[in-house]
């Protein structure tokens, strides 16, 4: 089994991720820090150094890895699916969960750790972190929704989640 969970930035992927990998006994995979321990470079390093468009191969080039790989829950980047045709990839590789998040749960979230997430660092004001993102969710929505399972996660534990989730499995 291989189980993808997707959605935006802060929605909760990696720790929901990392528990429901441990309720199925499937390993876990992060992509981002798949891709940091490959790169020798954080995320934001990344994005500073390379660009975006580097990082968004160095995706790719994770999901290609990933194809062949079985028997693991995986956290995706919250862009992954909205570059390179990834989100159809992975319905085919996997279960797909978008865990959706309203954008007042996003910016709550996101507000007091924008300094590792480096398109929303710049932000100095609340108001306008949340134009951005309710713009920046809205645009991604469409490959977000394209996944198996959507799981509403505003107000949940990550317990919750998991297990919601592992219900919907099996």
């Amino acid at each position: 089994m291989k189980v993808i969970l997707v959605g935006y930035m802060a929605s909760g992927k990696s720790v929901v991720a990392r528990r429901l990998a441990q309720l199925l006994n499937l390993r876990f995979v992060d992509t981002d820090k798949w891709i940091e321990a490959r790169s020798c470079k954080t995320i934001p390093e990344i994005f500073s150094e390379d660009g975006e468009h580097a990082f968004r191969e160095k995706e790719k080039e994770c999901l290609e890895f990933l194809i062949d790989q079985d028997n693991m829950v995986i956290a995706t980047g919250g862009g992954m699916p909205c570059f390179n045709n990834s989100a159809d990839l992975m319905i085919e590789l996997g279960e797909t969960v978008y865990l959706e998040a309203g954008v007042q749960t996003l910016v709550s979230r996101l507000w007091d750790e924008k300094s590792g997430r480096p398109i929303v660092k710049n932000f100095h004001a609340k108001e306008d972190l949340h134009s951005f993102i309710s713009k920046h969710l809205s645009e991604r929505e469409e490959y977000y929704k394209k996944c198996k399972h959507i799981v509403p996660v505003d107000g949940k534990s990550v317990e919750t989640i998991a297990e919601e989730i592992k219900c919907i499995l099996l």
